[in-house]
């Protein structure tokens, strides 16, 4: 997974050494520093990134029926917009799950995960130049790209999958203030599966907020820090409801991102969780993220 992260990193680097074309800054008008997924668009903006992130958690009643998961992702992603008005995203996860049981079982699984496409539509925009104030919605679609891993012909459990498989389209509605040095992005969408994934697993709708804040110096380095909150019903196992899953998330995530030269842009947030209001025995650890993106 680790050799994965570099050798993306390296093409994204080899890549940016001999692109010549004009600087996003520059077609943008504005240098506010932007993360995946934040970006002001124009006419041909084309974005590429890769993300690694690394989470544990554990559920259900220590000596009873405790598991300890634990998950490396790292993610692909690819940004266009045809427009000023419309930018496509699609992002394509590879996973590593491994967990432990309260028996001393083991289990691990490695492989594709399931895809997001998603569009932003800004359908609003104050009239000064640079625009300081974007707002719109938010599409999303989770397709079922992964597949069921196995080991000697046996499927792994559901908690080593890269992927579960199912269908989830989501919608929402965004809004972001760009006034260097400070940003403002916030955002909020609901998600619901429309069919069951990988051995009968359904994820129960949820709703997912997001409020950042970033103060850049020197048009270089910023520092972020941001909520991230999510309400989400009991997921669901072929009918049956998991009593260990949903309830209520917030993460507090301190960042930092920096772009060395033009086009480039670091990033790093720590996801610590503040609120656990879960359904159950759910214990989140924190989320570590480290990504880089280009614009091209």
């Amino acid at each position: 997974m680790r050799n994965s992260l570099l050798t993306a990193v390296a093409l994204v680097l080899s890549v940016s050494s001999n692109v010549t074309w004009a600087c996003a800054t520059c077609l943008c008008g504005d240098p506010t520093i932007t993360t995946m997924g934040t970006e002001k668009p124009f006419a041909g903006r084309m974005r590429a990134g890769v993300e690694y992130l690394s989470r544990s958690e554990k559920t259900a009643q220590p000596g009873l029926s405790e598991l300890v998961t634990e998950e490396q992702r790292v993610t692909y992603s690819f940004s266009y917009a045809f427009n000023s008005d419309w930018m496509f995203a699609a992002s394509l996860p590879t996973v590593t799950k491994s967990f432990s049981r309260f028996d001393s079982s083991t289990a691990q699984g490695s492989g594709m995960g399931d895809m997001d496409f998603s569009a932003r539509w800004f359908l609003g925009k104050d009239s000064r130049f640079p625009a300081r104030y974007l707002w719109g919605m938010q599409l999303g679609l989770r397709a079922p790209t992964s597949t069921e891993q196995k080991n000697n012909g046996v499927a792994l459990d559901i908690d080593a999958q890269p992927g579960v498989g199912a269908t989830v389209p989501s919608v929402g509605i965004w809004y972001g203030r760009y006034a260097l040095p400070w940003f403002l992005y916030t955002s909020a969408s609901v998600q619901h599966a429309i069919a069951d994934g990988i051995q009968g697993y359904r994820a129960g709708d949820a709703a997912l907020t997001t409020v950042m804040t970033q103060y850049a110096f020197k048009n270089r380095v910023a520092v972020q820090l941001s909520l991230d909150g999510r309400f989400k019903r009991h997921d669901k196992y072929v009918g049956i409801q998991d009593n260990d899953s949903g309830g209520v998330l917030v993460m507090a995530t301190p960042g930092l991102a920096w772009t060395p030269y033009e086009d480039f842009v670091v990033n790093m947030s720590y996801q610590i969780p503040v609120i656990e209001n879960s359904n159950g025995r759910q214990e989140e650890d924190a989320t570590l993220r480290v990504g880089v993106a280009y614009d091209f």
